[in-house]
């Protein structure tokens, strides 16, 4: 039985600011997880494949968040080859169930994705869940381990099953509640709230220099924006490039994340 706190989380999540840093408070109550990724899979131009896009990571307090990082060379590199991409794809044919995929690094058969993810954020396992939680949406729950402190035991995976219907009716709730209604949740109206937002912070940068930067800001590969905006990725880098020297002319950092911190 869950501890009346830990429901309390659950309940808490579609208030706050960033829910799936709430979930994974929750989730440690259950078992230790070091990060948590939710991630969205959207149609894409030029694939034949709903590809994914990260819509919140988090890490535990005291762990250097490292998911946009990771994810950023996955999406690149790897979600093609990734099992759990097959299991997203099945997931609208579940008739609303839940998926999951649990492995550990090494059991990572290329050897690239295994060095440039998992050894070079110090990443032992991960565990996914896979599911509708509203008509229409397909969402990847990644939780991972980092190696200090081992994988995931099989009475931890376990437990994190039991709560993993939970997780997908908090998640339902929200993107439901009323608060989630008011933030963007189509990925179109995130990059246009997004780019609105680097307008007024960041003026001096260019439409596309904005195009570009609103989009690594919600988590979109380089290869992905080129996509989307039908442009070469070299002039992806390019719109990057100048939009990076401008805002460190100013004195700000600049990366995924700084830009992400733009936006609030």
């Amino acid at each position: 039985m869950l501890a009346a706190d830990s429901v309390a989380l659950l309940l808490q999540a579609p208030q706050d600011e960033a829910p799936a840093a709430t979930l994974l408070a929750f989730l440690n109550r259950i078992a230790p997880v070091d990060y948590l990724s939710l991630v969205e899979y959207l149609p894409q131009r030029r694939e034949a494949l709903a590809a994914p896009e990260l819509v919140e990571g988090h890490s535990r307090p005291g762990l250097a968040n490292v998911t946009a990082d990771c994810f950023h060379h996955y999406r690149r590199w790897f979600w093609r080859e990734d099992e759990g991409t097959r299991l997203a794809h099945q997931s609208g044919r579940r008739a609303g169930g839940l998926a999951a995929l649990h492995f550990q690094a090494e059991d990572i058969p290329l050897s690239t994705w295994r060095s440039e993810i998992y050894d070079r954020a110090h990443l032992s396992a991960r565990l996914s869940f896979y599911y509708e939680p509203v008509a229409g949406t397909t969402f990847a729950m990644n939780l991972y381990r980092d190696r200090t402190h081992g994988g995931f035991g099989r009475g931890e995976i376990d437990r994190l099953l039991g709560v993993a219907p939970l997780l997908k009716q908090a998640h339902r709730a929200i993107l439901c509640s009323t608060e989630a209604s008011e933030r963007p949740r189509g990925r179109d109206e995130r990059v246009a709230r997004a780019q609105a937002a680097m307008r007024r912070k960041a003026p001096e940068l260019s439409e596309r220099e904005l195009a570009v930067c609103a989009r690594i800001a919600c988590g979109t590969s380089a290869d992905g924006i080129a996509a989307e905006l039908d442009v070469a990725p070299s002039t992806v880098v390019t719109l990057r490039k100048r939009a990076y020297a401008k805002l460190s002319a100013r004195g700000l950092a600049v990366g995924r994340l700084q830009l992400a911190a733009l936006l609030h």
